[in-house]
């Protein structure tokens, strides 16, 4: 699962101010659909027809949360704030290795202490 970062300050950032709390919940919205398809912040007009209204989509790019882009709105900050589509293709891909490693190790890799606690395995 990737995650739609937004920093604390947000809240009150002028872009924000100036969207409305309609248009930053559309935003919002679309941030967390380009997290899940790893669009790098592009999003698909589409999906944001789908999802907003003519006057939230116009305030979000009036406050240039978005600019035009070939086929869709790209959020212009994505990259800064959230990993790019091809570092969370890797890092599933290396942690679905790792637990396959695991797997493969099998249950005697797993250590439980006397009180059932489980005991993690220091790497030598």
């Amino acid at each position: 699962m990737a995650w739609f970062r937004l920093e604390d300050s947000f809240h009150h950032h002028p872009k924000v101010l100036k969207a409305g709390n309609a248009a930053v919940g559309l935003w919002v919205r679309c941030g967390t659909w380009s997290s899940e398809y790893l669009t790098d912040g592009l999003i698909p007009d589409e999906i944001v027809q789908g999802m907003g209204r003519t006057r939230e989509v116009d305030a979000a790019i009036t406050a240039r949360l978005w600019v035009a882009a070939e086929g869709g709105l790209l959020m212009p900050d994505y990259l800064d704030f959230n990993p790019a589509g091809s570092e969370v293709k890797q890092r599933r891909k290396r942690d679905a290795e790792r637990k396959r490693e695991e797997r493969a190790r099998g249950a005697s890799a797993v250590d439980h202490g006397a009180d059932g606690r489980f005991i993690p395995h220091r790497q030598p």
